[in-house]
């Protein structure tokens, strides 16, 4: 019953498509058709044409309820599904230890809107040199010349007679007759030379000349202080002719006794404690000028 019902159901549509398009090629109100929806007919014609007209426009109508049935209606086919535009990835920066992911992507942040600021180095001094250092303080210099003269300790004269620092100050003076010279004064000028300190301690191979050198310059007397030279007298007299020796204070010991560093003592460079009975006085040696 539903098969006959749905063959009875085409064969009534079509019937009534083609009386619809029949009338179409028929029926038209007086007045409102024009002469271009009519074909004209010339008593020529056989009429064939129309009819053919009209058998064609049957077999498209039929043609549409076919695809109705099927579901297949020009209107009803899906459009084509387009996919949305690739959106465009953010531009990034990849520092060397980042590694890509399997899609190619980066996991580095996107391009900030404003970069950090750069930092410029300061520009050198005219010529390309860096400013100078910054001069030592007079303590730092005391302490470089005490460091210098204890690393000597031990050290003495060569079984000739000779010493290293009477052959430096022949050397250095552009003298000659110094090399097996009584040295404790010469060793003083070579700890001097090494810390660019000969003007402040002064240059000399005999002792009393050298304790008048500060006596003339008003800085020896007999209050002593870290980095004073230090000038004695076997003989126990407080006069700058009689002086034999000389030294280096590296520290003043609160019963008045100070701490040396001397050279050519039984032959060597030696520490001792000395107290003032043998002490004629201290040169201060200006370390800051």
């Amino acid at each position: 019953m539903p098969v006959l019902s749905h063959a009875f159901g085409r064969r009534s549509l079509s019937i009534s498509l083609l009386v619809a398009g029949m009338a179409s090629f028929t029926i038209l109100s007086t007045g409102t058709a024009h002469a271009a929806d009519i074909p004209s007919i010339t008593d020529g014609d056989s009429g064939a044409a129309p009819f053919s007209q009209m058998q064609a426009r049957i077999a498209e109508i039929e043609a549409q309820i076919a695809m109705i049935e099927q579901g297949t209606m020009p209107s009803q086919v899906p459009a084509p599904e387009t996919s949305a535009p690739a959106q465009p990835r953010s531009e990034v920066i990849q520092s060397p230890d980042q590694r890509l992911t399997v899609d190619g992507r980066s996991d580095a942040l996107a391009v900030p809107d404003q970069l950090p600021e750069l930092r410029i180095p300061d520009q050198p001094q005219a010529g390309g040199l860096s400013a100078p250092a910054a001069p030592l303080t007079a303590g730092t210099k005391v302490q470089q010349l005490i460091a210098t003269a204890l690393s000597k300790v031990g050290e003495g004269e060569a079984a000739d007679g000779t010493s290293f620092y009477g052959k430096w100050y022949d050397t250095y003076t552009k003298q000659k007759g110094f090399a097996a010279a009584p040295w404790c004064d010469m060793f003083l000028a070579w700890v001097a030379v090494q810390h660019d300190a000969q003007d402040a301690m002064g240059i000399y191979a005999y002792t009393p000349w050298h304790a008048q050198w500060f006596d003339k310059q008003g800085r020896f007397d007999r209050t002593p202080r870290v980095g004073d030279l230090v000038f004695f007298d076997w003989g126990g007299s407080k006069s700058i002719s009689a002086i034999d020796h000389v030294g280096l204070v590296t520290g003043v010991n609160p019963d008045g006794s100070v701490t040396t560093v001397e050279g050519n003592i039984s032959d060597k460079v030696v520490t001792r404690t000395r107290t003032m009975g043998d002490i004629v006085g201290f040169g201060h040696p200006d370390y800051a000028g």
